[in-house]
């Protein structure tokens, strides 16, 4: 498993990890972030932005509790940090934690930063003519070695505190023991498994995955035993995580002229100053570099300590029972550990796409012109034209532009709304048809009837104006439910005006109402003789209870009673339609607004007609209700503000 990884189930596509990763190490695929090992540094960034908790970092807390139950003993080798990291805590307090954990010693490796800084000083020293990086931080040199490899030349090449003092245990004290590194940085895991320095470190593990692992065996860190520390002792090197605190150790500071040192913390400044390296801009002849705001601002420090308190918790520690001639004597002692390294050249380049290209993407997304491009951010790239660079090299999908997929969200909901129509007036064909022919019936028999006595001459003129008049009915009832359809599915823009709702649902009842009685229900209008007009979209507003009301008579194939009934309560209107139909199931009562959730039978239904009401009721600032009983009927319950003139009066003043 890679160091960082994603969970692609919890992911949101909130793009806060594209738009917080400093190299766009992360590919947005259908939707969702996957981490880029070949780009990726393990700075940790992305799993702190990450609210969701889609971002993780590998967990080595079983394989350490596989390790403590071996016959080989584990050391646990803590970070310099650890007295920042866990204010609350006695060092000794720590050692006596660990080892009821099941440690068997307890070392520090701020050792291990007195042997490296003593060689750093000895290199600048040796070396005044080129310009040295320092190569403690994990992250700066992943960075340069898929980034930067043409000034991989100027790292140093000297192994971090961790690696110098896993070769101290592994090549003089205790070859056998499993060592594992606890501190605040995601990046040691990935240098722990880095092949150029590989094989002294069998685990790592961050301050949360330590403090997790006492809470699952149920030790109180602030409970344990004082217990010394093993192994050789530290004096300055556990000022080593502290800024600056790497030249102090080395006495750097006190041999180089200050313009000839550049000590950069932080992941944007860091960067800023290996580019201008790059670029040959820098002048400085050492520069000590990290990611993060010293090993104090590691990613994994879980605590809101600020910089200054964890500091000073580091320093209250380096001078409490420091033996600066007894470690002087220790790094004599373990002066033949080699601390050497390489590096290797992992860059890997992405295409370089046309203008052509990236404009082929702008089009699709209609940001061609200038003017169109927002540049909002909201993608997670700084402008439209790189999140269209990014598509272009297989790192960004067009959907992450906010508002060109809110554009198309529009056209999609026009489209379910003429779709939902069209399921309506499907609906109704049968009953419609059955309508309209028995007018058309009638029709036809008076026209028989006229036809043949005015042939006879037996027609009076008084009995063929009686037959005209009920054709010119009939005629007129057809021409009437063929204009109500026609209203119903015509294509309007949206259009807000003052409608009088008893109008709409008394126009839905004539397009509705012969289904009803041909599957022999009973129509009951209970319609307020006072119910104020509201402000609204006629069109919508009808297809709204068109579809509520053909819901409620399809729920009655053997006939019942569907009652309409509007009111006016508390400054707005509320309009049920009840059917005695066979009610709803509390299981399906919260998924009868979503998208394609239906009971109906194939081809009866696709579930969009109740997601399409909601979404046009919430347009008009209202809101739905149901209410169901298996067995007895449901009732749809629809709230709309009631017009204020008072309100418009303001408004247009």
């Amino acid at each position: 498993m890679s160091v960082v990884y994603t969970v692609r189930d919890r992911c949101n596509g909130c793009y806060a990890c594209v738009r917080d990763c400093p190299l766009k190490a992360i590919r947005v695929r259908d939707g969702v972030a996957e981490i880029m090992q070949e780009r990726c540094i393990a700075c940790g960034a992305c799993i702190s932005i990450c609210t969701a908790k889609a971002i993780l970092m590998q967990s080595d807390a079983d394989k350490v509790f596989e390790m403590l139950e071996q016959e080989e003993p584990a050391i646990a080798l803590l970070s310099a940090t650890f007295p920042a990291a866990l204010p609350e805590i006695r060092p000794t307090q720590m050692v006596g934690a660990l080892k009821q954990l099941g440690f068997s010693e307890v070392m520090e490796t701020a050792f291990g930063a007195e042997l490296v800084c003593r060689e750093y000083g000895r290199l600048v020293r040796e070396n005044q003519d080129k310009v040295i990086l320092s190569s403690t931080c994990p992250a700066v040199v992943s960075f340069l070695e898929k980034f930067y490899p043409e000034i991989l030349s100027s790292l140093a090449p000297i192994v971090s505190p961790m690696i110098a003092m896993g070769r101290v245990i592994k090549q003089r004290l205790n070859p056998d023991a499993k060592v594992v590194f606890i501190g605040p940085c995601v990046a040691k895991k990935s240098e722990s498994e880095d092949h150029n320095v590989a094989g002294v470190i069998d685990a790592v593990l961050t301050f949360p995955e330590l403090k997790e692992m006492f809470v699952t065996k149920g030790i109180d860190m602030a409970s344990a035993t004082d217990e010394p520390f093993a192994g050789p002792q530290a004096n300055l090197g556990r000022i080593f995580p502290v800024p600056g605190g790497l030249l102090k150790i080395a006495g750097l500071h006190d041999h180089t002229l200050a313009s000839d040192i550049f000590v950069a913390e932080g992941i944007d400044r860091t960067i800023h100053c290996l580019r201008e390296l790059a670029e040959g801009k820098v002048a400085a002849k050492f520069m000590d570099i990290f990611f993060c705001q010293g090993c104090i601002g590691g990613p994994a420090m879980d605590n809101d300590l600020s910089l200054c308190a964890r500091r000073g918790a580091i320093v209250a520690h380096t001078l409490d029972g420091a033996q600066p001639a007894l470690t002087e004597d220790c790094v004599e002692e373990y002066s033949d550990i080699d601390l050497s390294r390489e590096f290797t050249d992992r860059y890997t380049a992405l295409p370089t796409p046309s203008d052509e290209e990236v404009d082929n993407v702008l089009r699709q997304i209609n940001k061609l012109k200038p003017e169109d491009q927002l540049n909002c951010a909201a993608c997670g790239y700084n402008s439209c034209r790189e999140l269209a660079i990014a598509v272009c090299q297989g790192l960004a999908e067009i959907a992450m532009c906010w508002p060109y997929l809110i554009e198309k969200l529009k056209s999609t909901q026009d489209d379910l709304l003429r779709a939902e129509k069209l399921t309506s007036l499907g609906q109704m064909a049968a009953s419609i048809a059955h309508e309209i022919n028995n007018p058309l019936a009638g029709v036809l028999v008076y026209t028989k009837l006229l036809s043949k006595k005015l042939a006879g001459g037996t027609a009076s003129t008084e009995e063929s104006l009686s037959h005209l008049a009920k054709m010119e009915s009939e005629v007129s009832r057809c021409s009437r439910i063929i204009r109500n359809l026609l209203d119903f599915s015509r294509q309007t823009e949206p259009m807000l005006r003052l409608v009088d709702v008893n109008q709409i649902l008394e126009q839905v009842l004539s397009m509705v109402g012969h289904q009803a009685q041909l599957q022999n229900i009973e129509i009951v209008r209970d319609f307020s003789a006072s119910l104020p007009h509201v402000m609204g979209d006629y069109d919508q507003l009808q297809q709204v209870f068109t579809n509520l009301t053909l819901n409620a008579i399809q729920a009655m194939p053997n006939g019942g009673t569907l009652t309409l009934h509007t009111v006016s309560v508390d400054g707005e209107i509320r309009v049920d339609i009840q059917d005695t139909g066979y009610g709803i199931p509390k299981e399906n009562l919260g998924k009868l607004f979503t998208p394609f959730f239906t009971t109906k039978e194939k081809d009866k239904g696709v579930g969009l007609g109740l997601a399409v009401v909601h979404g046009i009721i919430e347009r008009h600032r209202g809101r739905i209700k149901v209410d169901s009983e298996l067995g007895k009927g449901t009732t749809f319950s629809v709230h709309l503000g009631v017009h204020n003139e008072q309100e418009s009066q303001d408004t247009r003043c």
